[in-house]
């Protein structure tokens, strides 16, 4: 049994007769009959009675007529389906991206790669670094976007991992903070104002990295506030509620209560990447990432 064959079954019941079925299907009515007569034989038994006009359906046919039409809609719908996958995969970027790298980078990566490539459609999903791997490999995103300090293993060795930009770390401070009147701050300068910590997840490991490199230089600030994200964090800086530190990429443009000063002594970077996996590779992943080097070079 065989989808031609279900096919020119339920052809034939819906047309009345198989000349009218072979009409229909644009094929000689010889090869519609046997093709019916090699179901019958398999199944076992008549599935039209062939002596009425229109032929009939039997006990047998009407049994199998309906579960015939289901398997028939069935398989259509699935080569409908997989029709549209393979042109929606070839169509759409599912990108994956922690907040900070919103502020700056890839709305220009976005801008860039759209002038080229409006036929492409970008989904956007923003997710912290630590989850991204775990998407890419399960294809749920064919582009993750991570921010890592040296050191970090947060990405498999399984996946590709390009370097988009070394992005040092910045102070972020109140406005009318008592150390904005200083050119450079050193990391004991915190040890004397609040710290605001982000982002505020059990898998997130940047936070307890900054902590490290405070304990490590011994000096150890008091948190005052754990944001959830980036923005939350700087909205309390904006406040006054605290001190904070920022990848320079993610300097947003349009905080006037707040002022961005390099420190001193404390020459730690983060490292932006952007990760794909080697099984799903393709020219628009490949196009993306490019775009992405080239908007920070």
């Amino acid at each position: 049994m065989n989808i031609k064959q279900l096919s020119y079954f339920c052809q034939i019941v819906e047309s009345g007769s198989a000349s009218a079925a072979a009409k229909q299907l644009f094929i000689a009515p010889t090869a519609i009959s046997m093709q019916l007569a090699a179901l019958e034989q398999e199944l076992g038994g008549e599935l039209l009675n062939r002596s009425s006009r229109p032929m009939s359906l039997t006990k047998l046919g009407n049994f199998f007529y309906p579960r015939a039409q289901q398997l028939l809609y069935d398989f259509h719908k699935l080569q409908s389906e997989t029709r549209s996958f393979i042109t929606r995969a070839d169509t759409v970027l599912n990108i994956a991206f922690p907040r900070s790298i919103m502020v700056n980078l890839l709305p220009k990566a976005i801008k860039s790669f759209t002038e080229n490539n409006s036929h492409i459609t970008l989904n956007l999903t923003e997710v912290l670094s630590e989850y991204q791997p775990e998407m890419i490999q399960n294809q749920t995103i064919d582009i993750g976007i991570t921010r890592e300090f040296e050191g970090d293993c947060i990405v498999p060795d399984n996946l590709n991992h390009h370097l988009i930009l070394i992005d040092p770390l910045f102070a972020a401070i109140p406005r009318e903070h008592y150390l904005t009147k200083k050119k450079f701050l050193t990391l004991h300068d915190f040890c004397h104002s609040p710290f605001i910590s982000y982002p505020k997840d059990d898998r997130s490991g940047f936070a307890q990295k900054i902590l490290d490199y405070f304990t490590a230089h011994q000096c150890m600030p008091i948190i005052s506030h754990r944001a959830i994200e980036i923005h939350t964090a700087l909205a309390l800086v904006g406040a006054g509620l605290g001190v904070t530190l920022i990848g320079k990429s993610a300097i947003p443009d349009n905080r006037q209560d707040i002022l961005f000063i390099p420190i001193e002594d404390f020459k730690v970077n983060s490292y932006i990447y952007a990760i794909s996996n080697p099984d799903n590779s393709g020219t628009h992943i490949d196009a993306f990432i490019e775009v992405l080097k080239r908007v920070v070079a």
